[in-house]
């Protein structure tokens, strides 16, 4: 597995679905899975079914897990970052060069998330920024550093 999208905590319906079609759209970086972590309300109710229809549109998994630990326990990487929108005095998205298996966590709001993992930030976003619009931001960024370095993700 390749670069995996998680959206942890996430409480909105449509944050979510359209989280999950950003990430399965964007043309430049190829997602091979999207996880999501610890969904809430109506998130859990309408929006993970939505979800899985955008991901089916796509041909793409979507993974529903209950808790950040499951994450880890089912799902191996090799690479774990946090992508915390505004958050400063840590590495930017734009120096990551993934190689091999790759995880991207988003949080709602630009959360933190009890994962074992290195901080990336998108300085130029306010904390506050929704995770669809992190997510764009952080694929657009992630394929004009690979496309500098002649690298791709590895599938």
């Amino acid at each position: 597995m390749g670069l995996t999208l998680v959206l942890a905590g996430v409480t909105s319906p449509h944050r979510l679905v359209e989280s999950v079609r950003v990430a399965y759209g964007f043309k430049g970086v190829p997602v091979d899975a999207f996880v999501v972590v610890r969904a809430t309300g109506m998130a859990a109710q309408v929006g993970v079914p939505e979800a899985y229809k955008v991901a089916l549109r796509y041909g793409k998994p979507l993974i529903v897990l209950p808790s950040t630990k499951d994450l880890l326990e089912y799902v191996r990487f090799e690479e774990v970052y946090s992508v915390v929108p505004g958050a400063q005095g840590s590495r930017s998205i734009e120096e990551v060069k993934p190689r091999g298996s790759c995880a991207l966590i988003f949080g709602e709001e630009g959360g933190r998330v009890e994962v074992p993992s290195e901080v990336l930030s998108i300085p130029e976003l306010p904390p506050e920024t929704p995770p669809q619009v992190a997510i764009a931001v952080a694929l657009y960024a992630l394929s004009r550093s690979l496309k500098t370095s002649g690298g791709s993700p590895q599938p």
